[in-house]
Order: structure tokens, then sequence, then C-alpha cells
């Protein structure tokens, strides 16, 4: 072996590098593991095809869109890895849905979702979070009684109103609706997810006008950009330290 010390050198770092590997965190590299995990939840699926809309519309397939159209958007800031609770047209459960949030570690999770309405004016967008004080002792399972992540939101629906409050600021700057507001609820999905979690549910398809507007591509994209623009500023805050009480919701 060559005895100067520069080369001495150099095959210590190639042993290290060598001995480090055994560990996948340090071969995998800084970016995987640091990765900001966004689970993004497309509603229904499969023979749970939701609400239903003129012409065939079904709100199934608009969610599965919007879901892409979001994934897109992460993906292109470089600071978040989404990962999607169905990438087709599959049946899957609410438990399951949780069960891959936690089970996968996100960070948030957001799930897509459209409304049916009867009244004459369109309804425009709200954002859900589960509250303590709309927890119900009687919400019923999705698929079995074996509840092991039933409570699992409690401590994260806070930071969930924050997030809901955040991304509706961008939403009302970017696309021409009115807001429902950030509301809390009892639901089944949100109170099972272990992370800040919200629901997003975006007009009627029984509404002629919000339904043609959720068919356009340039639509899907301009939610998924506001959608993705809320994410990002909660998670600077989050990164910052910086608790903040959004306004109380209307």
């Amino acid at each position: 072996m060559r005895n100067d010390p520069w080369y001495r050198n150099l095959a210590l770092i190639g042993l290290t590098a060598a001995v480090l590997c055994f560990w996948p965190a340090v071969c995998m590299g800084q970016d995987d593991v640091k990765a900001y995990k966004v689970i993004v939840d497309p509603g229904h699926g499969g023979q749970d095809t939701g609400s239903k809309g003129p012409g065939g519309l079904l709100e199934k397939n608009i969610t599965m869109a919007l879901a892409k159209k979001l994934v897109q958007a992460l993906e292109e800031t470089g600071k978040v890895r989404p990962e999607l609770t169905r990438t087709d047209d599959q049946a899957v459960s609410l438990d399951d849905r949780a069960g891959l949030a936690n089970h996968n570690h996100g960070d948030l999770f957001i799930s897509l979702h459209l409304g049916t309405t009867f009244a004459p004016d369109p309804t425009g967008f709200s954002i859900y979070y589960w509250s303590p004080t709309t927890a119900s002792p009687t919400a019923t399972p999705s698929s079995n009684t074996v509840r092991p992540w039933d409570q699992e939101q409690e401590p994260y629906w806070e930071k969930s109103r924050m997030l809901a409050s955040l991304m509706r600021e961008e939403l009302l700057w970017s696309i021409p609706w009115a807001s429902g507001g950030v509301l809390p609820a009892d639901i089944y999905l949100l109170r099972r997810a272990r992370m800040p979690a919200v629901m997003l549910e975006l007009g009627s398809l029984n509404h002629l006008e919000e339904a043609a507007q959720l068919q356009k591509p340039e639509f899907q994209a301009a939610v998924a950009k506001a959608v993705t623009q809320g994410i990002i500023k909660y998670r600077s805050l989050e990164e910052k330290g910086i608790l903040i009480r959004p306004k109380t919701p209307e």
C-alpha cells in the first residue's frame, strides 16, 4: 500500500463510506431521509362512486384527477414527497386509507371530495378538520369493529385547523368561488389520522356551473397549486416553530 498521507486519507474516507452504507438511512441520502410526506387521498373509488353529476360525471373520477394534479404540483416544489391512497379506480376502505397514512408515517393528510347540493346557488368550497368538540361516541366504523386508531387525531387537531385555514386563504386567492369556511366535524377518516389532516370538499357536481368548472384541467391545476401553497406555508411555519392560531371559522 502507498504510504503517503493523501492516499491514506482517501482510503480511510472510502472505508468509512462503505461501513456507513450498512445503514440504509445514510446511503439513501439526506433528502430521502428528511422527505416531507403528504398523503393525498382521492375520495371514493370502485363501486363507491360518490356524488353524481350531469352526463354520468362521477365524484370518484374528479377526485382522482384533482389528486394527480396535486401530486404533480407537490413534486414540482422539490420539497415534498406525495403519496396516494389509491392510484386508480379501486375501492379503498376508510380504515385502509387511514392505515396507509399512519403506517407510512405521513406528515400531512389531505382528503379530496366533492359535494351535492339542492340549493339554487353555488356552494363553493369548504375545508373540514376534526375537533374534540364535535366528537361523537356513536360514529360508525367503515369496515370492522377493530379501531386501533380511533382517537389518533386528538393531538393534531389544532394543527389541522391551522392547515385548513392556510389552504382556504390560498384557494380564495386562486379560484373564483366563495368559501363555506373552515369547519369542525367528527369525520371518521380524519379522526383516525395520526398527523394533521383535513378534508377539502370542492363544489357540487349536481350544480351545473360548478360541475363544468371541476372538469376543466386548468381549474384543477389552480386548485392543486393553491392547496400546495397552503401546505408549503404550513410547513414553513412548522419548521420555524411558529404556532399560529387561525381565525375562528366562519
